[in-house]
């Protein structure tokens, strides 16, 4: 292919050409009709304006997150922009509404992000829904994850967890994505910072310009993509006390949970090493896309495997996550369960293992994981242990809920006196 031919077809398949790492920024192809907002440092949202963004926070598939000022209450918020095209089809906004905790309420710790605003914004893309949300930082984005908490700490994040799930549950919300990324601790006293001051303390962003391949319209895409804050370590070097105890734990992005109403359970969102057994079997099985209902149960499966990682283990079933395909999953679910159930068989057996294990060295397997819990220090290792296998039960209906959990000797236990 001559010089000139690539050239032809670069341009034809592409409208925009963004420099930088696709991993690190949004994909230029979002930004086009029915896509992504486009935003600027500096811009105001809001009608009227109201909301100054300070900083980028991240992105996902359907939406840009940015820290931003709020100049009616003088108070650091984040906004969610979601594209065009999901506007009006998802939701989240009826399930964040659903579990605002009012100020005056008696509980201290809301456990699910809290809304404080919503409203849509037009852009040559479209017509885009705008969650305003309190501040948080990922749970295990910070440099003081869970691994280098002290082990009481631990278990208080994980009991928050346990607490945040029975919440949104009891507002009759199954969430159907809950893993790591998915958790995340509310930010104390940023207010303190003003615009200014946030621009000075923090690395200048990098940015990559985005540059128009063909004939596009030049409002549907911003001059440039900048990278994310790093914003655990901001705090871990401006407000330290963000990094000490007490925290309080959120469950966020609430965009694939779904009211439990008896009306047929949405598409399950939550990646595959997280997914419940229900899912899990029948994506393997049917394909990844076969659809399989779902609900609150779900979620306490989602949890436990989640559990592993915020202790600072490692994947479940093993220990780096990429030796796992989602076809090994159910071979590492009935090991880790000990049980095989008769629908599983035919397929296990059709299917080369992933590993020497089978279901009938589960106790093994456990005494392992227990032993692994007690050399990283995490507080009650067998409580713990016992804690995950009452979660992970392959049958849903035998599962445990959430308020339940809460009762859990590893929670009420001696080492909750010591």
């Amino acid at each position: 292919m001559s010089d000139s031919d690539f050239s032809d077809s670069f341009a034809s398949d592409v409208d925009l050409f963004g420099f930088g790492d696709d991993e690190d920024y949004e994909s230029s192809a979002a930004y086009s009709i029915g896509g992504l907002c486009p935003i600027k440092l500096g811009d105001v949202l809001g009608t009227p304006p109201r909301y100054r963004v300070i900083s980028k926070l991240g992105f996902g598939s359907f939406s840009t997150v940015w820290l931003a000022r709020d100049r009616v209450l003088s108070r650091t918020v984040a906004l969610k922009v979601v594209k065009a095209e999901q506007t009006g089809q998802s939701r989240e906004l009826g399930i964040l509404q659903r579990l605002v905790v009012p100020a005056s309420a008696p509980s201290k710790n809301p456990c699910a992000i809290q809304l404080l605003d919503s409203f849509e914004t037009t852009s040559a893309n479209g017509v885009h829904q705008v969650f305003v949300t309190e501040l948080t930082v990922h749970l295990l984005d910070q440099p003081w994850i869970c691994s280098r908490f002290r082990p009481r700490v631990t278990k208080d994040v994980l009991r928050q967890t346990v607490e945040a799930l029975a919440f949104i549950h009891s507002r009759g919300i199954a969430h159907g994505d809950l893993h790591p990324a998915n958790f995340g601790l509310a930010v104390p006293d940023f207010d303190q910072f003003s615009d200014a001051a946030i621009w000075e303390m923090t690395d200048v962003p990098e940015t990559w310009p985005l540059v128009p391949t063909c004939d596009v319209d030049l409002n549907s895409f911003p001059p440039y993509i900048c990278d994310a804050m790093d914003l655990g370590a901001f705090l871990l070097q401006y407000l330290p006390k963000a990094a000490a105890p007490p925290y309080s734990v959120r469950i966020l992005d609430f965009g694939s949970a779904y009211l439990v109403d008896g009306s047929p359970s949405p598409q399950y969102k939550t990646p595959a090493y997280y997914s419940a057994p229900e899912i899990a079997f029948s994506r393997a099985s049917l394909g990844k896309e076969a659809y399989a209902p779902w609900d609150q149960r779900s979620d306490i499966w989602s949890l436990a495997v989640t559990f592993h990682n915020l202790v600072g283990a490692q994947g479940i079933y093993d220990e780096s996550l990429m030796g796992v395909t989602a076809n090994d999953i159910p071979y590492f679910m009935a090991s880790l369960c000990g049980e095989m159930p008769d629908a599983w068989r035919d397929y296990i057996a059709s299917h080369e293992p992933p590993s020497d294990r089978t279901h009938e060295d589960a106790d093994e397997i456990w005494k392992e994981k227990e032993e692994q819990f007690a050399a990283m220090g995490v507080d009650d290792p067998p409580g713990l242990v016992k804690l995950m296998r009452r979660m992970l039960v392959l049958d849903p209906a035998k599962r445990p809920t959430a308020a339940e959990l809460l009762d859990d000797p590893y929670f009420v236990g001696k080492g909750d006196k010591d």
